[in-house]
């Protein structure tokens, strides 16, 4: 009987085997445990890196933004002040138009003189009496 004191019994090498392995399982769990943990703070930092730039890509599209804003009310204001000068324009054609036409064949009739035509070529081109035609041809004679 003494001899099953000292040795020990199956169930205590069963135990004491399985003490071992879960032992062994706890260190491979704990190294793994700390690779988690290198690789989550690894991760952590790239996520932290991507935050920042991606913060930077924002406020730099808020920055082109804002410039492209301001251009367009620079250019809204440029086009805004064309547009009255456009309607300035219409409105003195207009009233161009309005003006007496013959006036407008008196004039193309001066410089038809200035130009040294006949007063054959002026009646035909402005259609005015050849009186007319002649008292340019003086008129404009006498001016030189």
């Amino acid at each position: 009987m003494e001899w099953q004191l000292v040795a020990p019994t199956l169930i205590e090498l069963v135990l004491l085997f399985t003490v071992c392995i879960l032992l062994i399982a706890v260190g491979v769990l704990n190294a793994k445990l700390k690779a988690l943990k290198a690789s989550q703070d690894t991760l952590h930092t790239t996520f932290n890196a991507e935050l920042g730039r991606i913060e930077s890509l924002a406020k730099n599209a808020n920055h082109q933004q804002s410039e492209a804003q301001a251009r367009s009310l620079v250019i809204t204001r440029h086009l805004q002040t064309l547009d009255e000068k456009q309607s300035d324009i219409e409105s003195q054609l207009r009233e161009l138009k309005m003006q007496d036409p013959s006036l407008r064949l008196y004039q193309r009739a001066a410089e038809l003189v200035k130009q040294g035509a006949t007063i054959d070529e002026i009646i035909e081109a402005c259609d005015i009496p050849r009186a007319e035609a002649e008292m340019l041809m003086m008129v404009h004679r006498q001016s030189k």
